[in-house]
């Protein structure tokens, strides 16, 4: 018996972090007076390196998306000194010898990756202290991995989740953390979910997955006969545990047709209800 579970939107709220760190960046920024508009390009370079590496897990790393950002700047900067020449005849020289980023440049990438991060944890250094999280989710996690092995399951690097699980996740709760770095494919791929089927050492249909992300969670996990519950949102009303018929597996669960109907599948309203389904499945496969 095992239980899979997402990290990012399913066990703590990844979108909200990286919003509240980027913004914070951008304030960072412009305290620094480094020019242009942050949030522009850094939007920019997000969307050319996940372009670029799609389905790679390196297309998450922060620190690809800064140095991008500052080659995009002191790009713009060499458009806008050759313009500004009086001798046409330059143009060219001054544009070759403009490109890229100086020396000097270097500290501060390395300095806004690390600003990033120091925002990112500081966010969840508070979200962790909320009463959901202290009187609900981390009580539960704790009794589970007591009872059966956890898997984490994500796509990305190595570094960030342990960054996230060492500044979020309460102490007590032993899990197997498996990223997508370390395995060379990202969920949902069949690559992925064999290695971390083989990881667990487990009969597939011996376990069950929680995650957020219909695709990459539900279809992977399922398509190798794990069991699956979808969880939309962490915190969502209600404790009810409905089972998602072919009709609506069909059309992707609410995500839109992705690929064969799977079997076994559950949508709950929030995480603690998905969790405490989980932790019944598993008892009666026990049994």
């Amino acid at each position: 018996m095992a239980l899979f579970l997402d990290l990012d939107n399913t066990l703590l709220p990844s979108k909200e972090a990286y919003t509240y760190a980027i913004s914070q960046c951008a304030i960072n920024w412009k305290e620094r007076g480094l020019g242009g508009n942050f949030l522009e390009l850094y939007e920019s370079a997000r969307k050319q390196v996940k372009s670029q590496l799609k389905n790679h897990s390196s297309n998450r790393l922060r620190l690809l998306c800064f140095k991008l950002v500052w080659e995009m700047l002191r790009s713009n900067d060499a458009r806008q000194n050759s313009e500004k020449l009086k001798n046409p005849s330059n143009d060219s020289q001054n544009s070759m010898i403009s490109h890229g980023f100086q020396t000097e440049d270097i500290q501060d990438i390395l300095w806004m990756e690390e600003r990033y991060f120091f925002h990112f944890l500081q966010f969840y250094a508070e979200e962790k202290k909320k009463e959901s999280y202290e009187k609900l989710l981390f009580p539960l996690l704790v009794s589970l991995s007591k009872e059966f092995p956890i898997y984490l399951t994500t796509n990305e690097t190595l570094r960030t989740q342990l960054l996230k699980a060492q500044g979020f996740l309460p102490n007590g709760f032993r899990f197997t953390l498996i990223t997508s770095e370390e395995v060379g494919f990202e969920k949902p791929t069949k690559e992925f979910f064999q290695y971390v089927i083989g990881k667990a050492r487990e009969n597939p249909t011996d376990c069950i997955l929680l995650g957020d992300n219909w695709k990459d969670d539900i279809i992977g996990a399922s398509s190798f006969g794990i069991s699956c519950i979808h969880i939309p949102e962490m915190w969502g009303d209600g404790d009810g545990i409905k089972e998602i018929n072919e009709a609506e597996q069909s059309i992707g669960g609410n995500g839109g047709g992705l690929g064969p109907s799977p079997k076994n599948i559950w949508r709950a309203p929030n995480i603690i209800s998905g969790l405490t389904h989980a932790r019944s499945w598993l008892l009666k496969r026990q049994k």
